[in-house]
Parts: C-alpha cells; sequence; structure tokens
C-alpha cells in the first residue's frame, strides 16, 4: 500500500495514542511514513503501515451518541470522538450495550445535576429523548425487571480512580426515585426509607474497606455485588451485599505514596483513640509506611463522627460500634511488634512489648499464651505434641496473619450486619449492582492482581458471549445468514488460569506440600504451560510469568503468591481470640474445623465465590457500565490517550469493535448504500432501494459470507467494503479518462487552430486589420446612435416612469369636469404669458451650451457604470471558475484517499493471510510434535511393561525355587500336593483380583455415571434458564421492533400527509399566482388604453395651446404695432426666433386617487 504525502491520517504516537495529522514524507521501501500533528506540529517518524490510517475530513466533525454508529469503526475513531465529546462536558457515550463514563473530576457539569434527573424519570420505559447517563442504564434496567418480570444486573467496573462507586451510587439513587414515582404516600415513604438506608450503608463500608492509592484517593479494596431487590409492584424494599477479595495485605503495609485502611487513619484523629489507648499517628508502623497522612476523604475527626452516625442510622447499636474501634486500635498495636533472634527460635523485642499488652488489654485474652503462640507453634506427630520454635520472619508472618484474619472477619461481620437490615427475603425480582475492581496491571503484580484480572477475564468472557449473541441475533432479524460467523473466545485462557491442571490448580497443590515454594510453583506452571499461547516464562526472568490476557499482558511477579493463597492463622490462635472477655471479638473468628483435611486456599475460596457470581449473571439480564480515568493527575478536562486507549481495551470496549468486525461491521442503510455507491450501476436504479442494492452488490461479485442485504440495511465485512469503494473509484475513473479524452480532444483542436493561424498569420493579420478598421467606424456609429437612442429613451422612459408614478387610475367620466376646468385656467394663463414675454422669450447659446454638457456628462456617467457592473461581473466569473478548480482539486485528493485506503486494506488482507498460514503451519507442527511425543510415551509404557513381566517371572522362578525346597528332589505324591496347593493359591489369587477389579470398575461406572447425571441436570437447568433468558430478550426485541415499525409506519404516514399538505399549497400558490398574472394583465391593457387616451388628450391640449399662444402672440404684436413701439422679439446669436410656447415647462400631472381624478398643487 502506498500513502500520499499530505494525506489527512491518524497516526499513533507513543505517547499521545491516535493523533490527527498529515503525511509529510513515505517510504516505499520501508512501508514507514512520517507524520506532522495538525494541533501542536510534533513530528512522528518511522510509522508502520498499521499504525497510520488515512480519512476523509467530514469524519473528523463526525458525532454519535453511539460509537457502533460511527461511519468508519476503528480505535482511532472511537478515541478521537471521546476526546471531542469531553471536553464538551459530555462525558458519557454508549458502544453498543456498554455505557462509558469519562471521570470527569468535576460534579457541577449542568446537564448532570440531579436537578436534570426528572427529565429522565418523565420518560416511558425505554430511554429515547434524552442522552447516554448512568440514569439511563438504571432506567432502561428497573422498566425490563417490572416489564419482563425478570431479574437484571448492571455491571461497573474500571481501574482504581475512574468512578466505579460513585457510578454505583448514582445508580442506587436512581433506582430509589424512580420506585417512588407511583403509588401511595406509605409506599412511596417506605421506599424511601429503605433507599436512605442503603446510601447509609456505603461510608461504614468505605470507611473499613477503601484506601487511599497512587491512582485515587478512596479506591474501593474490594468487590461488592448488592442485590436491590423490589416487591410485585416495583418498590424498593430492600437489599443484600456480598463482598469479594478484600485486599489484606494493605491491612499491614502500604506502598509509598499509599496509605492503609481509612478506619485506622480516622480512630488515630477521633475522640476514641485515648479509649483504644492510641498516641501519635506517626508511632505507628502500618499507618506511617506510605508516608502519605492527608487525603481528602475520610481524614479528620468529624467525618469518623459521619461514619458512626451511619452506623447507627443503618442499626448498629453504640456497643458494638465502639467494639469494632477497639479491634482496630489492637490491630494498630500488633503492627508495631517487633521480633529478634534467640538460639533456634526468636522473642519478642523488649522496646514493643508494651505494644502488646496494650492491644490484650483491649481484647482482653490470655496473655501469656498470645505471647506463646506468636513464637512458637506446637506440632502433633505420631500423636505426641512437638514444640517448633519460629524464627523471626515466620513469627512477623504469624503475626501479619493474626491481624489480617481478624480484620477481614470483622470487615464481613459489619456486611453481614448491613445484610441483616437490609435484607428483606425472596421479595419479588432484583436489580445485581456488581461494583468489582477493574483489569490492573502495576509494575509489580502479584497474587490480588492474578485474582482480579482472573475476575475480568470471566466477566470478559461472558460479556463476548452475550454481545455476540445480541449481535448475531440483530443480523438474523434482518434477515443476515451467519452460520460461518466466529467470534473472539478468551475461553482458552479462562482454562489455562483455573481450569485442570492451571495455574491457580497448580498454586494449590505446591500450598498444600509442606516443602512447598514460590520458585516450585514457578517450576511447575512453567513446565505445564510453556507451550500455551497463552503463557510466557522470559528467561532473564528467574522470578515472574506473564499471562496474555484479552486487555494486555501481565507480568507477574511469584513471591509472597503461596502466602498470599495459604490461609496461615493457626488453629491455637483461633481458639485463644474466641476464648476473649469481649463478646464482639470472640465471635469473629470461626472455630477450628473438626476433621483434618486440606484447608481452602483464598484462591479456591475466590473461585467458588466467582463461580457463583456467574451463575447469578448468568441468570441475569446484564447491562454495562465502564469508568474511565482520562488522565492520572484526577483534574478536569485533561485527557491522556495512551491511558484511556489502555482501559477502553481493559473494559472491553475494544473488545466490542472485535466482535462487530467478526461479524458484519460495516452496516448501511439502503438509501445511503445506494447515493455512495450508484455509480457503480451501468444502467439507471430502477427506484426500488433494496433491489438496487442487490444490483450494486452482484455488479461487485460479493459472496454472501461478505455482503447481504438485510430488511433496512446492507451488512458488509471489511474487505467487502473495501471492494465496493475499490470498484466505486474504477468507475469514477473510467468516467474520469471520458472526460479527459474529450478535453484532449478539445485540446487538440484548439491545437490545430492554432497551427493553421501561424501558417496563415499574414493574410489572416491584414484581414483582422481591415475588419477591426470597419468594425471601429461601425461601432463608433452605432455608439453614437446608440447614446442618442439611449438618451432619448431615457428621457422617455424616465418621463413615462414619473408619469406612471404619480398617474394610477382615469375616471373617464370626470375628463368633461377637467376640461371645463383647464378652460377656466387659461385665460389666468395668457395674462402670465403677456408679462413673461417682457422678462424675455428666446434661449441664449450659452444655455444651450450648458444643457447640451449636461447631457454629455449624463452619458458619461452612464457608461462609467456600466464598465463598473462589467468589471464586478468578470470578478464574480473568476472567483466561480476558482471555486471549481478547487472543487475538482478536492474531488481527484479525495479520489486519491480512497485508492492509497484500498491498497492499504488489501495489504492489510495479505498480512493476516499470511499470519493465518503461518498459524496454520505452527498448529501442524505442534500437532506432530504431540503425536511424536504420544509414540514416545507408548514405547515408554511398553518398555516398562517388559521390564514388569521380566520381574515377575523373575519372582516366580524364585517362588517356584523355593517351594521345590531349594533344589530338592520331591517324591510324586509331594509333588502333587505341592501342585494342589499352588493351583489353589493361585485360584484365590484369581479370583480376589477379578472381585477387585469388578468392585473398582463397578465403583468407578457408578461414579461416573452420576456426574454424568449432575452434569446432565446442571446442563438442561442452564440451557433452560438461557432458553427462557433469550425468549425474553427476543420478546423484548420483537416488541422494540414493532414500536420501531410502528414509529416508522407513522413518520411514514405524517410524510405522506406533508406532501399531500405540499401539494395542496403548491397548487393555491399556483392559482394564486395565475390570479395575480391575470390581475397584472388585465391592469396593464387598462393603462395602455388609458394611456393612449391621454396622449389624445395633452395632443389636442397642446394644439389648443399653441394656437391660442400665436393668436395671443399676433394680438399683442399688433397692438404694440399699432401703439408705435420699438420692441422686437428676441432672436438667438443665429437669428432664429424660439417662441415662448417651446420655452415652458410640461403641464402639471395628474393625480389620481382610486377612481377620482384631482389635479397636483
Amino acid at each position: 500500500m502506498s500513502i500520499a504525502v499530505g494525506e489527512l491520517v491518524y497516526f499513533q504516537d507513543p505517547k499521545r495514542s491516535w493523533v490527527v495529522g498529515n503525511v509529510t514524507e513515505w517510504n516505499e521501501q520501508k512501508l514507514q511514513a512520517t507524520c506532522k500533528a495538525r494541533d501542536d506540529g510534533e513530528v512522528a517518524t518511522q510509522l508502520k503501515e498499521g499504525n497510520v490510517l488515512v480519512i476523509r475530513e467530514d469524519l473528523l466533525e463526525e458525532d454519535v451518541d453511539d460509537l457502533l454508529h460511527l461511519t468508519l469503526l476503528h480505535d482511532a475513531t472511537i478515541l478521537d470522538v471521546l476526546r471531542r465529546r469531553y471536553f464538551k462536558d459530555v462525558i458519557y457515550t454508549n458502544i453498543g450495550a456498554i455505557v462509558v463514563a469519562l471521570n470527569p473530576f468535576n460534579f457541577k457539569i449542568p446537564r448532570y445535576m440531579d436537578d436534570q434527573m426528572p427529565r429522565y424519570l418523565a420518560e416511558g420505559d425505554r430511554i429515547e429523548h434524552n442522552v447516554p447517563h448512568s440514569w439511563a442504564v438504571a432506567h432502561n434496567t428497573y422498566w425490563e425487571m417490572v416489564n419482563d418480570n425478570y431479574n437484571q444486573c448492571i455491571l461497573v467496573s474500571g481501574e482504581s480512580g475512574a468512578g466505579k462507586t460513585e457510578a454505583s451510587k448514582i445508580v442506587m439513587k436512581y433506582l430509589a426515585a424512580l420506585s417512588c414515582k407511583a403509588g401511595d404516600e406509605r409506599q412511596k415513604e417506605g421506599a424511601r426509607q429503605v433507599g436512605v438506608k442503603i446510601n447509609k450503608s456505603s461510608p461504614p463500608l468505605e470507611c473499613f474497606g477503601n484506601a487511599r492509592t497512587v491512582r485515587n484517593d478512596n479506591s474501593s479494596r474490594f468487590g461488592k455485588f448488592m442485590r436491590v431487590k423490589f416487591d410485585g409492584e416495583g418498590f424498593l424494599k430492600g437489599a443484600h451485599i456480598t463482598k469479594y477479595l478484600l485486599e489484606k495485605s494493605r491491612i499491614v503495609t502500604a506502598s509509598p505514596g499509599e496509605r492503609v485502611y481509612h478506619s485506622f487513619y480516622l480512630l488515630l484523629r477521633s475522640s476514641h483513640a485515648e479509649r483504644a489507648l492510641l498516641g501519635d499517628q506517626k508511632e505507628y508502623k502500618s499507618v506511617s509506611s506510605g508516608k502519605m497522612w492527608h487525603n481528602k476523604e475520610f481524614n479528620t475527626a468529624e467525618e469518623f463522627d459521619e461514619v458512626c452516625d451511619a452506623m447507627l442510622t443503618i442499626g448498629l447499636d453504640q456497643e458494638r460500634i465502639d467494639d469494632m474501634w477497639l479491634v482496630v486500635g489492637g490491630i494498630l498495636h500488633i503492627l508495631n511488634l517487633e521480633f529478634e533472634a534467640e538460639d533456634e527460635g526468636s522473642k519478642l523485642r523488649a522496646s514493643t512489648e508494651s505494644n502488646l499488652d496494650k492491644c490484650l488489654a483491649l481484647w482482653q485474652v490470655d496473655a501469656e499464651k498470645v505471647r506463646r503462640e506468636l513464637v512458637a507453634s506446637e506440632l502433633e506427630i505420631k500423636g505426641q505434641a512437638v514444640v517448633k520454635l519460629l524464627p523471626p520472619v515466620k513469627a512477623v508472618d504469624g503475626r501479619d496473619a493474626l491481624v489480617k484474619a481478624l480484620y477481614d472477619a470483622e470487615f464481613g461481620w459489619l456486611v453481614e450486619q448491613c445484610n441483616e437490615i437490609l435484607d428483606v427475603g425472596d421479595a419479588g425480582c432484583w436489580i445485581g449492582l456488581l461494583d468489582i475492581f477493574g483489569f490492573e496491571d502495576f509494575e509489580v503484580n502479584s497474587f490480588e492482581q492474578f485474582c482480579i484480572n482472573l475476575a475480568n477475564e470471566t466477566l470478559q468472557g461472558h460479556y463476548n458471549q452475550f454481545i455476540f449473541t445480541r449481535d448475531m441475533a440483530e443480523c438474523r432479524a434482518e434477515g443476515i445468514d451467519v452460520a460461518d460467523v466466529e467470534f473472539p473466545d478468551n475461553s482458552p485462557c479462562l482454562k489455562m488460569m483455573v481450569g485442570k491442571g492451571g495455574i491457580a490448580a497448580l498454586l494449590d497443590e505446591e500450598c498444600s506440600l509442606g516443602q512447598g515454594s514460590d520458585d516450585g510453583f514457578l517450576h511447575k506452571i512453567t513446565e505445564g504451560h510453556a507451550s500455551n499461547p497463552f503463557f510466557l516464562k522470559k528467561a532473564l526472568c528467574q522470578s515472574s510469568f506473564i499471562v496474555h490476557h484479552y486487555a494486555g499482558s501481565v507480568s507477574y511477579e511469584v513471591e509472597n503468591f503461596l502466602e498470599k493463597n495459604r490461609d496461615t492463622l493457626k488453629d491455637s490462635m483461633r481458639l485463644i481470640l474466641r476464648a476473649s472477655g469481649v463478646p464482639f471479638v470472640a465471635g469473629l473468628l470461626d472455630a477450628p474445623a473438626d476433621q483434618p483435611g486440606p484447608r481452602l486456599t483464598v484462591g479456591g475460596f475466590f473461585r467458588s465465590q466467582l463461580r457463583d457470581l456467574m451463575d447469578v449473571v448468568n441468570s441475569t439480564n446484564p447491562h454495562w457500565i465502564r469508568c474511565v480515568k482520562p488522565h492520572p493527575a484526577k483534574n478536569p478536562r485533561m485527557l491522556c490517550g495512551v491511558s484511556t486507549m489502555h482501559q477502553l481495551a481493559s473494559a472491553g470496549v475494544l473488545g466490542t469493535v472485535k466482535i462487530r468486525k467478526a461479524g458484519f461491521p460495516v452496516r448501511i442503510k439502503f438509501e445511503d448504500f445506494i447515493q455512495r455507491y450508484e455509480i457503480i450501476l451501468d444502467s439507471s436504479p430502477t427506484g426500488d432501494v433494496k433491489e438496487d442494492s442487490i444490483a450494486i452488490i452482484a455488479a461487485c461479485s460479493l459472496d454472501p459470507k461478505r455482503a447481504q442485504p438485510g430488511i433496512s440495511r446492507v451488512f458488509l465485512k471489511s474487505d467487502a467494503y473495501v471492494n465496493l469503494e475499490q470498484r466505486k473509484r474504477e468507475k469514477l475513473h473510467e468516467r474520469a479518462r471520458v472526460v479527459q479524452a474529450f478535453a484532449r480532444a478539445l485540446k487538440g483542436y484548439s491545437e490545430a487552430r492554432h497551427q493553421v493561424y501561424e501558417q496563415n498569420k499574414a493574410v489572416i493579420e491584414q484581414l483582422r486589420a481591415v475588419i477591426t478598421a470597419t468594425l471601429k467606424v461601425e461601432r463608433a456609429e452605432a455608439n453614437g446612435r446608440k447614446a442618442i437612442a439611449g438618451e432619448a429613451g431615457s428621457l422617455l422612459s424616465a418621463t413615462v416612469k414619473e408619469f406612471y408614478d404619480k398617474t394610477r387610475v382615469i375616471d373617464h367620466g370626470r375628463i368633461g369636469v377637467l376640461e371645463r376646468r383647464m378652460q377656466d385656467e387659461h385665460q389666468k394663463e395668457r395674462d402670465e404669458l403677456a408679462e413673461e414675454w417682457y422678462e424675455g422669450a428666446f434661449v441664449t447659446i450659452e444655455d444651450e451650451e450648458r444643457m447640451r454638457t449636461g447631457l454629455v456628462n449624463m452619458i458619461e456617467a452612464k457608461l462609467a457604470a456600466a464598465r463598473k457592473h462589467e468589471q464586478l461581473r468578470m470578478l464574480k466569473a473568476a472567483e466561480e471558475a476558482t471555486k471549481l478548480a478547487h472543487h475538482a482539486k478536492l474531488e481527484e485528493r479525495k479520489a486519491k484517499a480512497e485508492t492509497i485506503k484500498a491498497c492499504k486494506a488489501e495489504k492489510i488482507a495479505k498480512i493476516k493471510e499470511a499470519a493465518e498460514r503461518e498459524a496454520r503451519r505452527q498448529e501442524a507442527a505442534e500437532q506432530r510434535r504431540l503425536q511424536d511425543m504420544r509414540g514416545r510415551q507408548q514405547k515408554l509404557l511398553q518398555n516398562e511393561a517388559k521390564m514388569v513381566v521380566k520381574e515377575e517371572q523373575f519372582l516366580m522362578g524364585l517362588q517356584t525355587k523355593a517351594r521345590m525346597g531349594g533344589g530338592k528332589i520331591l517324591t510324586p505324591a509331594e509333588r502333587e500336593e505341592r501342585d494342589k496347593k499352588e493351583w489353589a493359591r493361585q485360584e484365590a489369587v484369581r479370583r480376589r483380583t477379578m472381585l477387585s477389579d469388578y468392585t473398582r470398575q463397578t465403583w468407578e461406572e457408578m461414579r461416573l455415571a452420576d456426574q454424568d447425571f449432575e452434569k446432565n441436570i446442571q446442563r438442561e437447568e442452564l440451557q433452560k434458564r438461557r432458553k427462557e433468558r433469550e425468549a425474553v430478550i427476543l420478546k423484548r426485541d420483537e416488541e422494540r421492533r414493532r414500536q420501531q415499525q410502528n414509529k416508522q409506519d407513522a413518520e411514514a404516514e405524517q410524510l405522506r400527509l406533508n406532501r399531500e399538505i405540499e401539494k395542496i399549497r403548491s397548487r393555491e400558490t399556483e392559482l394564486g399566482s395565475k390570479l395575480v398574472r391575470d390581475r397584472k394583465t388585465m391592469r396593464k391593457r387598462a393603462e395602455e388604453r388609458e394611456w393612449t387616451l391621454l396622449q389624445q388628450y395633452f395632443a389636442n391640449q397642446k394644439k389648443h395651446e399653441s394656437l391660442e399662444r400665436k393668436r395671443n402672440s399676433e394680438n399683442f404684436s399688433r397692438r404694440h404695432a399699432e401703439g408705435g413701439s420699438q420692441l422686437r422679439p428676441r432672436t438667438t446669436s443665429s437669428g432664429e426666433f424660439v417662441p415662448l410656447a417651446n420655452r415652458l415647462g410640461s403641464p402639471e400631472p395628474f393625480v389620481m386617487a382610486g377612481s377620482k381624478l384631482s389635479v397636483s398643487p
């Protein structure tokens, strides 16, 4: 694949993940690119082909509420959309069934304040008119539970600091409000009280189960599954909490920059500190281990009081609350104990004995027994008690095991007390709310991270199965054949972790050995899983192994794996604590098991809890909220691309993309498909979008495994989408070649004309000169005529316009009135003419020159305006031409980008094909290796069997020799007696062997039959639940499709009505226009008739005035001549006479009002 320089791309920057930029250089040999970021100009070099994604400009503005609706579904587009939405304070985005929530670290965003909750509460049983939110998840979950009468589950996950606990609180608060929406006041008040108790249970659980980490100031260090229970009418009735895997190591110590559990700090700063015999906080090693004293939450004495008040609210009595804090204080004291070596064992360091005394005083246990058990252990060997002294290291382990067991038991007791207060038994349906630790990958990962990632791997497997099933159901609903589609499966990784012979099983096996060690555990898993593709043991890493999880590869340090997996608290120490004088302390720990045997390890107990959890989740309809911490700094409006992408992978968001790509990732509506790929058709479209889409698919020769038409859209594989784009580009190139051929022909014609011109240039120039001269003369004459005609026309137009503006309708009935009025005014005008005669009746040469100059200036002004208008028109035409050229260039660039993208896809396909061939080759080699190994094992077994046979023959020979009496010659009777005894003995042995084999075989068959029977029952039950769940889901999907179809039908009907209304309006507009045109035509004809009458009238009037003036002038001249006057009429310089009538203005215009005629003043 080749990428053009200047292409718009996403490129993967190692510091910022996917960034928008342009290609500045492309190395065709190495297939590497150099890109420059668009925002800050940073340059990234040596980018491989897979780290560069060519895009279109319009994709940079795409914004959707569901990422699966993106035109191009890719890691880069997902990150870019999330980034742009985050900086617009839009923190929730859907991706299929998942709601991705980016922690804004800002609780004042207007659209997410509690005053916006009524908008969501007001919707029906499905959120359709509001943006994605945790409220929307809670709303849809609640109504699915009510409508389907089926248990639901909301799974909240994310790394520490991503906002899981806050998201769970938001969901819980909304469920409490939604359940109180209907019903009488008693029911509403009952539900509200339950909601208050559930919310009040959070502060005690967070106090004893949360701690500060480098990633979060209030990080939950345990998993929590809360069943929120409702009655048959949907009112909140209670809740039940289950905890998972409290992080016990944080009781003892914390890493730099972190803290142990909040409870220790609150007690040290509270009024109970003196009662717990505590001093300054810096005296205690556990709280000082992380060198982090202060925190934003759970840090002050006031917060201690708030936790105690919350305990009282949920129903705990004050005595039990005080006892809980005394246990915490005793743990602080006992963790200050130090041991030093003494002979073969150890002893308590004298400087720390006071801490032990204070602890024993608080717990009220036997001091001597505790002192003895801390430094020694009593073992029973062959029925005799043997005391084993403990070295300092083992003594510290025993001390830590004591506080871990006690604190874990206290936290479990707190959870049980919450359940006793909140739980109401089986009230009806419930909604499970899982707030569990997200996928973890630290610099140093230990046993806790292994268990946490096991839980996430298991949940991801469930998610993959559920989402894939749902995606395939959508395809089937559209009529798509999905028989050959396979989805990403992480079950081999789970089998390696928890299956038979897996890592967890080998860890338990190593723990059961008396001499087991971390190195032995590492050796066993390396031997057992060295060939597993999900396992890796690097030669240079002597104390770690790597597991390739769905979210990435994690390296685990095996140090202390066995210690953390064992339950190391001694039974004798349990008995000492159970004999405490404080009833609360005495009841925390369970009694030792009566029957000896292997104990359940921490990992084994966690796996059993995980199995129970998955059984519960599988029996519900799940929903997901994936919380993401956008930046490690935990500040608003900051987003780190690398960290965000890692969390999206850990949360399974990118796994959703893989699942979609495993099926038909590209899904285009028929209308959009036709609009984009219509050019592929050789004929015109038929108008049926589905038939035209099928024709396009057939034209590209795409088989049903790669492209299929559904009911409303076309489903495509990625390679089929690439083929369509390539075929489209080919068609565009064909059309472009036609245009280019026409352009080349036009160019050839122009060149031929130019060649003819060059050959006949002299003749053509002579002809051009003659024609130019002729045209110049004609143009001058035409311009003169045009100027004269234009002037006359302008004057006439001005006169007509002025007259037309002032004249509207002529009332012909009043013409006579007008004539009589004009006759009355004639006499007055004759007198005025006589007076004007004396003032001057002739026009001078200067007046005539001034009029001519004004006329010339007016003509030149009009010519200048015409030239300016022509220049503006030419500029506008030039701009239009420039725009067309720019548009053509953009189209050419887009076509080039599509070509590059197709080539890249082809390259990727070849690489994938090569990778698949290599994988098949490796698999075949692995099969051959396994067959060779089985052959060698078979040979070893055969050789071993031969050796056994030889040994048996040798032993039988010795026995025969012994029975023969050492070679003594026997008599026939003795030999007969000896043979009878031997035959009887062999027969008895044979019978016993047969009976034993038969019995063993019978029991084995019975055990296997029982196991098969139980498995069949479990399988049938699981299939039954799955079928019921699928039936419910299909029923709900069918209902949604029906509603969607009704909605589409209503929209179509509305569209049809709108079209009918538009047609009616068009007809009305057309009729109105016709009426207006008819009215204008009639008016114009009337005005023409009126104008003709007026012309006749004025012509007659002018003729009358001329005759009258001439007569008056003659009379006036005659009178003056008779009087002997010497006056003479004025003449021009040329002696031409100018009559007075020619120097008068035009007659006064008539102004019509309605149908009445009036004369302007």
